[in-house]
C-alpha cells in the first residue's frame, strides 16, 4: 500500500502489481515521479507512479540462484534542474531528468552466502551493479538496506561481511561514477538500517548494535560512532534536513539532534518505523498498529490512518517532495486482509498526503 500525505492522507490505488507483494522503500522527486522498491514473490521489485498509474520500468532479469531477494531502499535526484527537457502540458515529467538508485539483496544458494543488490536507473532501464571488477568476491557476505543521494553522490548502507572483515555496519560511498568500500567504526553485532545525507558532508546512518540503537555520522572523510539516549530497541528511520537539524525513530524512541548531542523528543509514538520531514515544522513519524503522528515544531498530534486500514496499517518507510515540489509526502506498508477461519494476510500498501 502507498499513503500520500499533507493535511489529509489517502490511499493510492490500485495496487502496484497484482501479484502478492511487499513494499519497503519509496523515494519522491515530484508528484509525478514517485518510486517504490520491495519485492514480489523471491523477486526485487521495482514500481514508477507517474502521477496517474503505477508501470514496471524494464531492467535485469532475476537472479535465479538468488533466494529471497528483494530491493530494502531507493533514493531519487534530479540531474540538473536547470537542464530539464521541455515537457506537453498535462504530460509527466520526462523521467530522464531524474537518476535513481535501488538496493537491497538475497542469499545466493550457488555462493551460499548473502548478495548485495545495486540497480542504478539510467533514464530508460535498470542497470545491475556487478561487483568490483578486481574482486568480484569482495561483493558478498552482506545485504543492502538503504541509500541517499547528494548530487551526483551516493551512500548505501547495510550489514554483513565486507572484503573479509568481522561482521557488522557495511557502508559504500558512489563517487567517480564507481562504488567503493568505506570504513566503519567496529560494533558487535551492528547493523545500519537507514541513512540520510544533506550533503556530501553530513551524511547520517541508524541501525542496531545487538538490541539497541546505534547512530553513525559521515562527516565527509570518515564515519564515526555518535552517542544517543538509551533505546530499548533498533533505531530504524533517519532524515537529515540540515546540519543542525535530523531526526531517528524506532518503535517508541523518537531522537533530535541539534547540532551537538541527539536528544530524546517525547512523541505519541509506540511502534515508530519510519519518519519524513517537509520542513523542520512539518514532520511525520509512522509505523505499526496504523500510528501516524506529526509535529509542527511546537506540539504533536496524532492522525488515524486513512480507512479502511486504520490499525491494520503497518508504515515501513516514508518519503517527502523535494523542494520546491514541497507541499506532499509518501508511505509504504502493509496491512492485515482478514480472512475467514484464518489471521488474516499481508497486503501491500500505499498512500500520499492531500498536497501531493
Amino acid at each position: 500500500m502507498v499513503l500520500s500525505g499533507g493535511t489529509a492522507w489517502q490511499v493510492v490505488s490500485p495496487t502496484v502489481v497484482e501479484a502478492s507483494h511487499m513494499l519497503a522503500g519509496v523515494a519522491a522527486a515530484s508528484p509525478a515521479e514517485v518510486w517504490v522498491v520491495g519485492h514480489v514473490g523471491q523477486h526485487p521489485l521495482v514500481a514508477r507512479w507517474d502521477g496517474t498509474r503505477w508501470t514496471i520500468p524494464p531492467g535485469p532479469l532475476p537472479v535465479a540462484s538468488h533466494i529471497g531477494a528483494g530491493f530494502r531502499g531507493i533514493a531519487v535526484a534530479g540531474r540538473d534542474s536547470r537542464a530539464k527537457p521541455a515537457r506537453p502540458a498535462g504530460r509527466p515529467e520526462a523521467d530522464v531528468s531524474v537518476q535513481a538508485i535501488a538496493v537491497g539483496g538475497g542469499y545466493d544458494r550457488l555462493a551460499a552466502a548473502e548478495v548485495p543488490l545495486i540497480h542504478h536507473w539510467n533514464g530508460s532501464v535498470w542497470d545491475a551493479w556487478e561487483g568490483w571488477p578486481e574482486d568480484p568476491r569482495a561483493a558478498r557476505g552482506f545485504v543492502l538496506t538503504d541509500v541517499a543521494m547528494v548530487g551526483e553522490e551516493a551512500w548505501a548502507v547495510g550489514h554483513g561481511l565486507l572484503r573479509g572483515g568481522p561482521p557488522g555496519p557495511v557502508a559504500l560511498h558512489r563517487h567517480g561514477g564507481a562504488w567503493h568500500a568505506a570504513e566503519t567504526p567496529s560494533v558487535a553485532k551492528g547493523r545500519l538500517l537507514a541513512v540520510s545525507a544533506t550533503s556530501d558532508g553530513d551524511v547520517w546512518a541508524v541501525g542496531a548494535a545487538d538490541r539497541t540503537g546505534l547512530v553513525m555520522h559521515y562527516d565527509g572523510r570518515s564515519w564515526t560512532r555518535v552517542p544517543i539516549p538509551t533505546t530499548r530497541f533498533p533505531l530504524t528511520g533517519v532524515v537529515a534536513l540540515a546540519r543542525d537539524d535530523a531526526w531517528a525513530v524506532g518503535r517508541d524512541r523518537v531522537l533530535r539532534w541539534n547540532g551537538r548531542k541527539w536528544r530524546k523528543v517525547d512523541a505519541p509514538v509506540t511502534a515508530a518505523n519510519t519518519v519524513t520531514a517537509l520542513a523542520p515544522d512539518d514532520v511525520w513519524v509512522a509505523g505499526g498498529r496504523g500510528e501516524l503522528a506529526h509535529f509542527d515544531g511546537r506540539t504533536w498530534s496524532r492522525t488515524p490512518s486513512p480507512q479502511p486500514l486504520g490499525d491494520t496499517a503497518v508504515w515501513l518507510a516514508s518519503a517527502s517532495l523535494p523542494a520546491p515540489e514541497a507541499g506532499g509526502a509518501w508511505l509504504v506498508g502493509s496491512h492485515q486482509v482478514p480472512q475467514a477461519g484464518t489471521v488474516g494476510t499481508a497486503s501491500s500498501i500505499t498512500a500520499q498526503s492531500g498536497d501531493s
